[in-house]
């Protein structure tokens, strides 16, 4: 049977207990956060003295680091971010996880030997886009989760490290293109800062809130899990399977990587594999919203949706029978032990408590079973009522138990020990292992000429194999022992010795040339592009109207239209020529281009992303991120316009509603609803293109432009009237300032 290529099983580390976990079960790689830039900002995440030892303990094990500065970046940021690259470079981390491409294009020109992954932010998500990173010097691409399988097997052809999400939460809206928490809460996703809206109550027009026999929670999506098709995506030619959950407790860590260890084992091996239903009841116990398989296998609606419960489910193990004097009377389906999390599910809101006093027939006891009824102390609100069902949220005994199996599991490298004894010389101990590396280490006392009982090879192994607290499985290759004494002591404190440079040899991976100088010129282009772009969704086909073609008010409008390209075009090859064209996502920059603007979707949020973008041939213009704030703007185009020597050509949003959420084959409302309303009264206008449902702004943004050449105007139901004079005030803004 033809040899399986070597599959990746990439865990998360919130901490460092969680990395640990990781390891235990069997992860070829982690990916975590440093204490900045990281796109789970309130992870437990790493500082520099837990990273370096993150690393070390990691790359002892043959387990890679991946290191998440997958965030946007601001101008007043970016020095900081590539001192953090500087010290990520020089303490051996594998790769970054990067979205911003501003430091993706500084990375590969500064740092050309440090692996560059896309992060799944930077919305790849087709071959044209894979294509794209590959060429720009990326060594993997991690795919948005949206992207279904047959696209994913075509990504795989492109020659590149192909990274896929399989199981954990997931986006409701594409990845790198959701604006609803940085709109509504100032806490922008893309900064690491979600609000996680979508896991809140939403209402289908002017529908009442519990009325919606579905449930309210519309925009909440169940949880991913694809181990029942792992060998589908595998056979597909994915590298690396990625496991969600940074923010997630060690134990989940485990047991989800530990299922998924097994799963690839047993594919190594031609044998089919399926979860046993203890061991998925752990895991439903660790986390889960429900399961799905996701846009990877063409779920429908319904089978990737939850809309009656946005958390943690647990699993049901009873009923309610009664509620009196701050106490609930449950008939148990399933066992109970004391100090298990539990929720009643119950309305407007769920009933949370601990089983820390159980009672049953009267009596105090530890746990109870299927069939018994038992009382709980609950005095929270809202209060239980019979027929509801208890649901178990943590499982003590299980955690304990998990607990338990993470610090009785070693992870061990084999390695080959030989050894030299011979009188009047030291003792010499050899390591070798599977990559290559080979140490040596020397007693510090000689070896004396043996008296009486001379040491022999089985004594010598006995002391050299007593390796239990260290990470290694030793066998003995080439030996030679003469007529000698030496103490056990000295043998066990040269074993150490030995053990410790193997520690260090391994922990060591790479011998990188250093930093280079950013040595990147733009060359300024002629520019025949508007100083005021007006959107407009009035045609079929949505256009930028190019409008004002010079700086003057009095100028007759061109009729040259630009054509809006979608973010998400999955089957786009990328070999049709984009002629005034806004560029929606990085798959755009793989096209040929001529007189094209970079949409904001494109997310520029400094200098040097500027820079990448203005140096791409065909692209003369610029619409910067609506993340980015004035003071932002005039750092980033003053740092610009002092390395390359002139204003380039950008364009800054001063009206429109933007698409808040881009959403794939949409979400569980009735045919024909036109708006959601959240809980707070905000009511957001639904719009649909083929099979992708927009959640657009319920207001229009707006901001002054101080700094940009040009402005940008979304228009969608506002009148041929107020359109004008919108547009004459953004122009008059803009002629003023000029």
């Amino acid at each position: 049977m033809m040899k399986r290529k070597e599959i990746e099983l990439l865990a998360p580390a919130g901490n460092m207990e969680a990395l640990k976990a990781a390891v235990a079960a069997g992860c070829n790689a982690v990916y975590l956060g440093g204490t900045l830039f990281s796109a789970r900002a309130f992870a437990g995440n790493f500082d520099h003295d837990e990273m370096i030892e993150a690393v070390r303990y990691c790359h002892i094990r043959g387990v890679s680091v991946y290191v998440t500065l997958n965030t946007l970046l601001f101008e007043t940021e970016f020095e900081n971010a590539v001192k953090e690259v500087q010290f990520l470079y020089d303490h051996d981390v594998d790769a970054l996880l990067v979205q911003d491409l501003g430091l993706f294009h500084y990375l590969r020109q500064c740092f050309p030997d440090l692996g560059v992954h896309c992060s799944t932010q930077m919305h790849i998500h087709n071959p044209a886009g894979v294509r794209y990173v590959k060429e720009m010097g990326a060594e993997r691409a991690v795919l948005a989760r949206e992207t279904p399988l047959e696209i994913i097997e075509e990504c795989c052809k492109e020659d590149i490290d192909i990274e896929v999400f399989v199981y954990g939460a997931l986006c409701i809206s594409y990845s790198g293109q959701c604006l609803m928490s940085a709109s509504l809460k100032n806490r922008s996703g893309n900064r690491g800062m979600c609000a996680q809206l979508c896991r809140l109550k939403y209402f289908a027009d002017d529908m009442p809130e519990g009325k919606n026999k579905d449930g309210d929670y519309l925009l909440s999506p169940k949880d991913l899990n694809t181990l029942d098709r792992l060998p589908e995506l595998l056979n597909a030619g994915v590298k690396s399977l990625k496991i969600e959950g940074r923010m997630k407790r060690p134990e989940y860590v485990y047991i989800v990587t530990k299922t998924f260890r097994e799963a690839i084992d047993a594919w190594y091996e031609g044998r089919e594999y399926h979860v046993s239903p203890e061991r998925l009841k752990q895991m439903e116990l660790m986390f889960h919203r429900g399961f799905t398989e996701g846009h990877i296998f063409h779920a429908g609606v319904k089978d990737r949706m939850n809309p009656y419960r946005p958390n943690h489910q647990g699993l049901e193990i009873g009923r309610v029978v009664d509620y009196k004097n701050g106490k609930v009377c449950v008939k148990l389906s399933d066992t109970l032990n004391q100090h298990d999390g539990l929720r009643i599910l119950n309305t407007p809101a769920d009933t949370g408590l601990t089983a820390v006093r159980i009672e049953k027939n009267g009596k105090l006891v530890n746990s109870a079973g299927k069939g018994d009824t038992v009382w709980l102390d609950c005095r929270s609100k809202p209060a239980p009522r019979k027929g509801q069902p208890l649901h178990k949220t943590s499982d003590a005994l299980l955690i304990d138990e998990i607990d338990r199996m993470i610090a009785g599991t070693i992870r061990r490298i084999p390695i080959v020990i030989g050894y030299d004894a011979q009188p009047g010389q030291p003792l010499r101990l050899y390591a070798e292992d599977q990559e290559g590396h080979s140490v040596y280490a020397e007693s510090e006392m000689l070896c004396e000429e043996a008296k009486k009982a001379a040491l022999t090879e089985e004594r010598i192994e006995a002391a050299l194999a007593k390796i239990s607290d260290e990470p290694y499985a030793a066998s003995f290759g080439s030996r030679s022992v003469g007529n000698v004494f030496l103490p056990v002591s000295v043998i066990n404190e040269t074993r150490r010795q030995l053990l410790a440079a193997m520690n260090d040899a391994r922990a060591h991976r790479y011998d990188r040339a250093g930093r280079k100088p950013y040595q990147w010129n733009v060359v300024q282009k002629e520019s025949e592009h508007p100083l005021l772009l007006s959107i407009s969704d009035e045609a079929d086909e949505p256009v930028y109207e190019r409008e004002v073609s010079v700086c003057r008010k009095t100028a007759v409008p061109d009729q040259q239209h630009y054509q809006l390209r979608s973010p998400v075009n999955e089957h786009d090859e990328g070999t049709e020529p984009l002629s005034w064209t806004i560029l929606s996502s990085v798959s755009d920059l793989a096209h040929p281009k001529e007189n094209a603007i970079a949409g904001y979707t494109m997310n520029c949020c400094n200098s040097y992303a500027l820079d990448y973008l203005l140096s791409q041939p065909g692209i003369t213009g610029v619409i910067l991120s609506t993340e980015v704030q004035n003071l932002q703007i005039g750092k980033m185009l003053e740092a610009f316009e002092d390395r390359n020597g002139f204003v380039p050509c950008t364009y800054r949003l001063v009206y429109g509603r933007r698409v808040l959420m881009y959403i794939k084959e949409g979400i569980r409302i009735p045919d024909g609803t036109k708006q959601l309303r959240d809980i707070h009264g905000n009511v957001f206008t639904l719009r649909r293109e083929g099979s992708l449902l927009e959640i657009l702004e319920q207001e229009a943004y707006t901001s002054d432009n101080p700094f940009c050449t040009g402005s940008c105007l979304i228009f969608t139901n506002e009148t041929s009237g107020d359109r004008q004079a919108i547009k004459e005030e953004a122009y008059e803004e803009l002629y003023q300032r000029i």
